[in-house]
């Protein structure tokens, strides 16, 4: 039982760690278009994007069981590529951008377009678990989505948070990546070669 909060817990900030840029684009959307469109737009596709892992967990579980670790080096080489960006300076500093009356299915896709890199760790960290492992990370995932939603609600009052505390947050993304990949590939069927 420990072991499967455990599990959760590391989904759960997998998740919060590779979302600080959903968080920072729900708190600008928040106040351009409005809490309830921003905030539903974030769940579904944190809802999508959750659902996507663990249907690849699935289907690489089932067609190649014994290569799923392998999909660690996934968010390790995202990861190194990430650090390598942000000791050149080439990382983009500028924020997303859409409009007011945009609908609830273009604030959902301009953030499954922002959870790519939260994709590339939840998939492999699933795929390479045991069923009931993925079933906490999965619950685990959905409790940070949540969290990071009521997050943003308070979060669209207080000015720390639209700040460089956001900024700061993300450049810790692409240790969370190389992190989960050398997690995923050392502890896996992988680590037996």
């Amino acid at each position: 039982m420990l072991d499967h909060v455990v599990f959760a817990a590391s989904a759960f900030m997998a998740q919060i760690l590779t979302n600080l840029d959903n968080l920072a684009a729900l708190l600008a959307l928040m106040l351009v278009s409005g809490p309830r469109r921003a905030v539903t737009g974030f769940l579904l596709a944190q809802m999508i994007v959750i659902s996507a892992a663990l249907l690849l967990a699935l289907g690489v579980d089932d067609v190649v069981p014994h290569w799923a670790g392998y999909l660690g080096v996934f968010p390790l080489t995202l990861g190194l590529f990430g650090v390598v960006r942000q000791y050149r300076g080439t990382g983009s500093e500028t924020d997303p951008h859409i409009s007011p009356s945009a609908s609830t299915l273009v604030t959902m896709m301009l953030f499954i377009s922002l959870s790519m890199d939260t994709f590339a760790v939840l998939a492999p960290l699933l795929a390479d678990s045991a069923p009931s492992f993925r079933v906490a990370g999965v619950i685990g995932a959905s409790l940070a989505a949540l969290g990071l939603a009521f997050l943003g609600f308070l979060g669209a009052r207080t000015p720390v948070m639209t700040g460089g505390l956001a900024r700061r947050l993300e450049k810790l993304v692409p240790y969370v990546m190389i992190c989960a990949g050398i997690y995923i590939l050392s502890n896996s069927w992988t680590d037996a070669i």
